[in-house]
């Protein structure tokens, strides 16, 4: 028989979740249809079982400490394998289904504009994305495919490189812009996304070191944040520049909603890869998602 099991309680690990990934406990809250005290009040209880703080409190909001990103990843892929086993308990046996798992920003920025396209391409199955901060390792995948942003893997198929480039609103360009040609990059306001592997993807400290540029040395102004799209209304708001990974930003850039404030681009060996656990052999619909996907990344 298996030990009894020691975990907080579960509102708690709930109300961390939301705070977390919100960055605000009024925010969680809200969500969750309870006061903010009640929140704070569920994440003291997680504090105190752990022995160390999880958030720095801020003026506006809250962030992460190092401990907080640990738990907040390990919450974060029990609550999907959670929903995933839910869906497929409520799920008709008789739908052909589809499940794909990758990170925000390809699911906000690449996929969801292209769900129509996918649709037509997968008639009679159920769609199913589930996604992550930080994205599962190969084994460790529960879905039908996964699309997976790091350095080649066994098994992988490559859809486009890491490529980056410094963007920003049109009015932050304009408050912001050259001087001689030349940009003051040690004044510039930069917005970063947080993740717990540091290397993982490219940072603004590698860009910096890219273009033969010296480290930044005012942190006043770099803002701190953890998905991608929260980086990516932040900049479309003028609260800063950002990496801007391409393609998932090709239709703000097209559209004028970001504008390229240098440009200088860095391309590395890491990239989105589609990769598919052995168990999916047994689904029709990976391949047939398979040819649209490789389809759809060479346009």
């Amino acid at each position: 028989m298996a030990p009894h099991r020691t975990l907080p309680p579960l509102p708690s690990l709930l109300a961390f979740e939301a705070a977390a990934r919100l960055q605000n406990f009024s925010h969680a809250a809200a969500v969750l249809g309870m006061t903010q005290s009640a929140v704070s009040q569920h994440v003291t209880v997680l504090e105190q079982t752990i022995g160390q703080p999880l958030f720095r409190r801020l003026h506006r909001g809250v962030t992460l400490t190092e401990a907080g990103v640990v738990l907040y990843a390990a919450v974060g892929r029990g609550l999907d394998t959670i929903e995933v086993a839910l869906g497929e308990l409520r799920r008709e046996p008789s739908v052909p289904t589809l499940s794909i798992a990758t990170d925000f920003g390809f699911a906000s920025f690449w996929l969801m504009p292209r769900l129509e396209t996918l649709g037509r391409a997968l008639p009679d199955v159920e769609i199913r994305v589930v996604t992550t901060h930080n994205p599962p390792q190969q084994a460790q995948i529960d879905a039908d495919v996964a699309i997976i942003f790091g350095v080649p893997g066994p098994g992988s198929v490559r859809l486009f490189p890491e490529s980056v480039v410094p963007v920003c609103s049109p009015a932050f360009l304009a408050r912001h812009g050259t001087v001689d040609g030349a940009i003051d990059w040690a004044s510039v306001p930069l917005l970063e996304l947080d993740g717990p592997e540091p290397s993982r993807w490219l940072r603004w400290r590698d860009w910096f070191e890219a273009q033969g540029l010296p480290p930044r040395r005012r942190r006043e102004t770099v803002v701190h944040l953890n998905t991608y799209p929260l980086v990516v209304e932040a900049a479309m708001l003028g609260q800063g520049a950002a990496l801007g990974w391409q393609p998932l930003l090709d239709r703000h850039l097209a559209s004028g909603a970001l504008v390229a404030l240098a440009e200088e681009r860095v391309e590395t060996e890491r990239g989105y890869r589609l990769f598919e656990p052995p168990s999916s052999g047994a689904n029709p619909a990976v391949p047939l998602f398979r040819r649209w996907l490789l389809d759809a990344c060479s346009l």
